[in-house]
């Protein structure tokens, strides 16, 4: 009579198999990862196409370009304590079609409602809720806003000079060679006017409908905006961990990102207003789009020459120190 033997494993087989199975593992992971940071990116990047093309149409139908703080309509606002100024993202509401939300501010009251389109997927730390925001727009030259010009960014204050807009003409450099939005990892709420000539006070100065307006220098904006200086970095502008500092102003912090918490005072905004700059949790660089429709992956080692003048809609006459520089592709691709 034939006896037949059990097939089975034994303990060495078994844990070859679990090795191997971990092995496989461990190679498929990052590549899931990276996939899943491609389309996040993707989805980041689409969301600022979207901000170029709104502001596109805002500028078909206000016959201008949108200011980073622009006048609400104030015949809508309720009476007695309205705020009459509003960001450029809840300015771009009705280009979003998103009308429901800017009624609800054009009446001087808050939303805080949520948009996707205004949140990139990578930026992992921010609670998907209320106002939250990913992307900032380009306001030009750090400094005061009284220096404010069309030469040095597309987004005016117009809250501080209401007269003062960007039009056809002044895209001397070209929209496509003109930066309009890009991320920021501590952007501010979209709602939030950054701007230290709100503040109250009672030192001689400016004011501007019954606000007050500190002295030369200190009436700085810094959300949701990202601003060029002067005087490059000491080492990397775009998610660098380096911090920047100008006119003699480092020691007033050394955070690297703008603060979460609220603040008050020029330190404060000075604080921010040096911070106010692309960041991404993108590897190699910032997602960013172009007063021309176009978004692309800006590498973050560009050179600041390059990466200010993509900021300056007119370089020649902007106040760059370097200024008439040609813009090509591959500088910044």
């Amino acid at each position: 009579m034939n006896t037949r033997q059990k097939q089975a494993f034994t303990l060495v087989e078994l844990l070859v198999v679990i090795a191997i199975i971990g092995t496989l593992i461990a190679l498929l992971l990052p590549a899931v990862q990276s996939a899943r940071e491609a389309s996040r990116r993707s989805t980041c990047l689409n969301s600022l196409r979207q901000l170029a093309l709104a502001a596109q149409q805002y500028e078909i139908r206000m016959k201008r370009w949108p200011g980073a703080f622009d006048r609400l309509v104030t015949n809508q606002l309720d009476s007695g304590n309205g705020e009459m100024f509003a960001t450029w993202a809840v300015m771009l509401m009705p280009d979003l079609e998103r009308q429901q939300v800017y009624d609800i501010y054009a009446k001087g009251l808050v939303s805080g409602t949520y948009l996707d389109v205004l949140m990139c997927p990578s930026d992992d730390v921010k609670t998907r809720a209320d106002a939250a925001n990913s992307y900032v727009a380009n306001a030009g030259k750090y400094g005061s806003v009284r220096s404010q010009t069309t030469a040095d960014g597309p987004f005016l204050n117009r809250a501080h000079s209401p007269k003062r807009t960007m039009l056809e003409g002044h895209w001397r450099d070209g929209r496509e060679y003109t930066l309009v939005f890009s991320e920021n990892l501590s952007a501010k709420r979209y709602d939030l006017v950054g701007w230290s000539g709100f503040q109250s006070g009672d030192t001689a100065g400016d004011r501007i409908d019954g606000k007050h307006v500190d002295e030369e220098g200190k009436d700085l904006q810094w959300s949701p905006v990202f601003l060029w200086h002067t005087v490059p970095p000491k080492s990397s502008f775009i998610n660098g961990e380096d911090f920047y500092c100008e006119g003699g102003d480092c020691g007033l912090s050394q955070t690297t990102e703008l603060e979460v918490g609220s603040g008050t005072g020029i330190d404060y905004a000075k604080t921010q207003a040096i911070n106010a700059r692309p960041t991404s949790n993108h590897t190699g660089g910032v997602n960013v789009s172009f007063a021309g429709g176009r978004a692309i992956f800006m590498r973050e080692n560009v050179d600041y020459n390059v990466f200010r003048a993509l900021m300056t809609p007119n370089d020649r006459r902007s106040s760059s120190p370097v200024p008439n520089i040609i813009i090509e592709d591959q500088p910044f691709l």
